[in-house]
């Protein structure tokens, strides 16, 4: 007797091994404590990316000795980052930044998934969550 293949269960079983990995990738908890709000002062703009699968901010600030640090902050991907209001040009080298706030790398790496900025204009960038973009100061 030949049996057919069961193909639910052959694709059950490959979105269990193809999902696993994604949502693993995906949660930020994996590679940042979501439990731990960092803070960063007085920041100065290196470079920034706005591309997939991750943007990236480059920044530098003075920590407590006096001393530049630069550190590296994780921002959605692009398309996410543009239906946020969050365009390639929200950041340009050398914007002084009052604040950045954001979830600590948990290797120690001087790297953040980036939450908030606050501007020295006074615009906040609401980089995640449900009121994430852009909100200009002064405007209501």
């Amino acid at each position: 007797m030949i049996r057919k293949p069961n193909y639910l269960s052959l694709f059950t079983t490959l979105i269990l091994f193809v999902g696993f990995p994604a949502t693993a990738h995906h949660n930020g908890a994996t590679y940042f404590d979501i439990s731990t709000e960092l803070e960063h002062s007085d920041a100065t703009v290196v470079s920034y990316d706005l591309v997939n699968p991750h943007g990236r901010l480059v920044y530098v600030f003075m920590d407590d000795e006096g001393n530049e640090v630069e550190w590296r902050a994780e921002l959605p991907s692009a398309n996410n980052a543009r239906r946020r209001g969050l365009s390639g040009d929200l950041f340009q080298p050398g914007d002084k930044l009052t604040t950045l706030s954001g979830s600590p790398s948990r290797s120690g790496a001087n790297f953040m998934r980036l939450t908030r900025v606050v501007f020295a204009n006074g615009d906040v960038a609401q980089i995640t969550g449900r009121n994430a973009g852009i909100v200009r100061a002064g405007i209501e």
